[in-house]
């Protein structure tokens, strides 16, 4: 029985499909592409416990590994090289960036050795949209607020594209990352010449917890792809943050007033979104009326517990958590306590929405917009 659920299990990880989550980043092609790989995450951050066990699996396995952190951090204000100001956020304001950590000894195997050198030298590495849209330049100092709260200036080293970049907004080092109070893993990373039987054995056989995700290599897109925080504000704009408990946060004024709104929409009625959320929103609730399936979504579970504009992060920023996509106003919750009939799905997918069902951490009743080109051309054919 056990034998016949490894073989099962690692049948699927050669067949899985890609999946971009906010805690999947896509490698660009480097070293790291020689080897078959094991991605092992589990919702939010590894537990301590599981960190442990992994750290024994692969001892046990002679195989290479390390964990790759992340966090939402605030970015308070950058200094030019000379020392000019050059972009301060407002009163007790923050933008929130997302900065991945990897350790210094590994780091050669996932980006090139100009990249690298940048990395384990002390400063970041910044996507070319986050440059674009912060005004960064090399040698910039950004001042960083950390999960601790302590202050951090953090020189910039390079700037590269994002996709080269993993769709991070920032990477550094993992001692870098300790200093912004970032001692979370995102995700294990496990890499041989060739995984095998052997090693999903030695993992399964040693991680109690089982809630745990093993990933092989991404190699097929995937319809409920989601888009990175560099996308996501280039498309539906970028806010700086006030906290409020941890959880909850008050977006930028002058952004809610410009993007935010109510409007009636069908089967659901007064909703709040974002502006760009209404044609697609509109057109996916249009279809499941005219289709006869606007029973199969629950109205009452939508006014008790759902919506769709919520400013709040993913999980605490203790634990570096992300922002909601909730908070642009771009997902919707709406069967909050129950499924969704499987054609409704279809229907959001084909108006540019990602489902949360099939996420790493499965989000069922979560809808999330991830492409305006969709509603485009359906309403323009």
């Amino acid at each position: 029985m056990f034998s016949t659920l490894i073989s099962a299990t690692l049948i699927n990880l050669l067949m899985m499909p890609n999946m971009y989550h906010e805690s999947e980043p896509a490698y660009s092609k480097n070293r790291i592409d020689n080897y078959d790989v094991i991605t092992i995450s589990q919702s939010g951050s590894l537990f301590y416990s599981v960190t442990n066990q992994i750290i024994e699996s692969s001892k046990n396995l002679n195989t290479n590994l390390t964990f790759i952190g992340r966090a939402n951090i605030g970015l308070d204000s950058v200094l030019s090289e000379s020392g000019e100001l050059k972009l301060s956020s407002r009163e007790n304001y923050l933008y929130s960036v997302s900065v991945k950590t990897i350790e210094s000894s590994v780091v050669e195997y996932f980006y090139d050795e100009e990249v690298a050198e940048v990395i384990k030298n002390n400063q970041i590495v910044i996507s070319s949209l986050t440059a674009e849209r912060y005004g960064l330049s090399l040698n910039d100092k950004i001042n960083f607020v950390g999960i601790n709260l302590e202050p951090t200036e953090i020189s910039v080293g390079m700037i590269l594209k994002d996709s080269e970049l993993g769709w991070f907004e920032g990477v550094v080092n993992k001692e870098l990352g300790y200093k912004l109070g970032i001692f979370r893993n995102i995700q294990a990373i496990i890499w041989d010449s060739k995984i095998n039987e052997n090693h999903l054995i030695e993992l399964h056989k040693n991680i109690q917890y089982e809630k745990v995700k093993f990933t092989f290599r991404d190699r097929n897109p995937n319809k409920n792809w989601v888009l990175p925080n560099a996308l996501v504000k280039e498309m539906f704009g970028d806010f700086q943050i006030k906290e409020r408990d941890g959880t909850w946060i008050t977006t930028e004024p002058s952004w809610r007033e410009q993007n935010i709104q109510v409007k009636r929409v069908p089967i659901l009625g007064n909703t709040r979104c974002h502006r760009l959320m209404w044609e697609p929103l509109e057109g996916a609730l249009n279809q499941i009326l005219e289709e006869g399936l606007a029973s199969t979504l629950s109205v009452q579970d939508f006014k008790k517990s759902g919506g769709c504009y919520a400013p709040r992060r993913i999980n605490r920023f203790d634990a570096g958590g992300s922002i909601s996509r909730h908070a642009w106003g771009i997902a919707i919750d709406i069967n909050t306590k129950s499924s969704y009939h499987p054609r409704v799905v279809e229907i959001f997918n084909s108006w540019g929405f990602a489902w949360g069902g099939t996420w790493t951490s499965p989000d069922e009743m979560h809808f999330e917009l991830r492409d305006l080109s969709a509603s485009i051309s359906k309403t323009s054919s």
